[in-house]
């Protein structure tokens, strides 16, 4: 087996994995990197240049993408400095031209507060307040990062592309892609679908489908992996579009029997508001299908029982778990084991449908 590469990074040292690229050696030692082209689980494509370091091995100081160069031993790695800032800069700079960039390079960004407009500087269509992944956005994570302080400010040439919704599921508004090709390549390389592909409009790269069909006739799955790796509003779940995330919690999916790890999100009423793959599950490594994805607001339905009832003539009253456990002791010893029997949610966990089970045979007997 290969050994471990040792190397210098900000002056750390540091071992990389056989295999590992510069950024993925540096994400393991928490050194951030920005990116926006990178994604675990795929392939590197360097195609962003957000992610340029400087390194020195042999002698030579060069300045390369970390995301797709794997490190050299002994070699110095340098993730920021003068040089390679103003070149980040630089290559944020063209991508903002595309992209609303408004609230993004604002020199009040830090005294702007969520509910807060600005009605004399930035217009609607430039506002980050206004995009349905703000402060889920990687691009502003991004621009953040690099401290982004533009010396003449951009315009914004908004493309005026049509907002595709005619799909099920998510929406797409390509005035927001910054070409990364993330959804593109993940639809391709994890997926092998293929729904997805780069196209041109007057010479301008863009996302679409091969043919401009709709997603339907492009035989996409509707997986929603594409929206997880977006990294900004282009791609976004319909459902609970603007809604926004007050903590994350980790879950099982119970639409089958493959127990996918995911990761639910939750607004401030504890309302279940998205779906996104755990890259860290075992079973699924982040990807989800359509039912998994999309296919999870029956926790949310009005009709859904979250306190304990009983019936009494016919009519469903509420009643204190205490009294419920008394009630069911009562009931339960007038009848033998054989006579008992337990219905359970076919929504349950795997760990649900086993304590039930114990209960039933330990307790029961049944």
């Amino acid at each position: 087996m290969p050994d471990n590469i040792k190397f210098n990074i900000d002056d750390k040292e540091i071992l990389a994995k056989p295999g590992q690229t510069i950024l993925q050696a540096a994400m393991d030692q928490d050194i951030y990197i920005p990116y926006l082209c990178y994604y675990p689980k795929m392939k590197p494509q360097g195609s962003c240049r957000a992610c340029m370091v400087e390194v020195t091995a042999n002698g030579r100081t060069m300045t390369v993408a970390s995301c797709t160069t794997p490190p050299m031993p002994d070699s110095k790695v340098v993730t920021n400095n003068e040089e390679i800032g103003n070149l980040r800069k630089n290559v944020i700079e063209l991508l903002m031209a595309e992209h609303p960039h408004g609230c993004l390079t604002c020199h009040r960004i830090e005294l702007c507060g969520p509910q807060d407009i600005c009605q004399r500087h930035v217009s609607v269509t430039d506002r980050c307040t206004v995009c349905p992944k703000n402060e889920r956005c990687e691009l502003k994570d991004t621009v953040r990062s690099v401290e982004l302080d533009l010396r003449t400010p951009l315009n914004y040439h908004r493309r005026n592309l049509p907002i595709h919704s005619d799909d099920p599921f998510y929406d797409r508004d390509y005035n927001l892609c910054i070409v990364c090709s993330r959804c593109v390549r993940v639809c391709d390389e994890i997926r092998f679908v293929n729904a997805l592909t780069l196209t041109s409009r007057s010479g301008v790269s863009l996302v679409g489908t091969s043919n401009g069909s709709s997603l339907l006739e492009s035989g996409c799955e509707f997986c929603g992996t594409c929206v997880d790796v977006c990294p900004t509003g282009a791609l976004t779940e319909r459902s609970y579009k603007w809604e926004k995330s007050n903590k994350d919690i980790k879950t099982i999916c119970t639409n089958c029997p493959v127990g996918c790890s995911m990761i639910g999100e939750v607004n401030k009423l504890d309302k279940i508001i998205r779906f996104r793959g755990d890259l860290a599950g075992v079973p699924n490594e982040g990807q989800t299908c359509m039912r998994g994805k999309f296919g999870y607001d029956y926790p949310n339905h009005a009709n859904r029982l979250k306190k304990s009832y009983i019936r009494d003539n016919g009519i469903l009253k509420k009643i204190a778990k205490d009294d419920l456990y008394k009630l069911l002791s009562d009931t339960l010893s007038n009848y033998e084991p054989s006579e008992i029997g337990i219905i359970t949610s076919p929504r349950g966990s795997n760990e649900d449908q086993y304590i039930i089970s114990k209960f039933a045979k330990s307790v029961l007997k049944t």
